[in-house]
């Protein structure tokens, strides 16, 4: 079994290569002309990368919840996976709606200021 150690060291990994990972991802929807897609898909990649969830229902070690929907999958099967899929499921939603409405509100604040 991994110590505490071997487990905060390889949050460290994972988190430092999701954040290059993140910052490759910005630059290349950097290209995108319309804003909001960008912005969504950006905020989808933040969701599945740092969404966190718990490895068993018992323990209190975390591990990003796309990969305990995947091992769950491939290892108990079943339904087992939704336990790790609705706090992804949550974190998406905000990814998507989170740039919406701060689009519309620059909309609304843009109409407002020029009439």
């Amino acid at each position: 079994m991994v110590g505490i150690y071997g487990y905060l060291t390889s949050w460290a990994v994972y988190l430092t290569a999701g954040t290059i990972c993140y910052v490759l991802f910005y630059k290349a929807t950097g290209v995108i002309r319309i804003k909001v897609i960008a912005n969504i898909l950006r905020g989808i990649m933040i969701a599945l990368i740092y969404t966190p969830w718990y490895v068993a229902a018992d323990k209190d070690l975390m591990a990003p919840a796309v990969i305990v929907i995947l091992l769950d999958l491939i290892t108990v099967g079943g339904n087992a996976f939704v336990r790790a899929l609705v706090p992804l499921t949550l974190a998406l939603v905000a990814a998507v709606s989170i740039p919406i409405l701060i689009s519309i509100g620059r909309l609304f604040f843009r109409a407002r200021a020029h009439s």
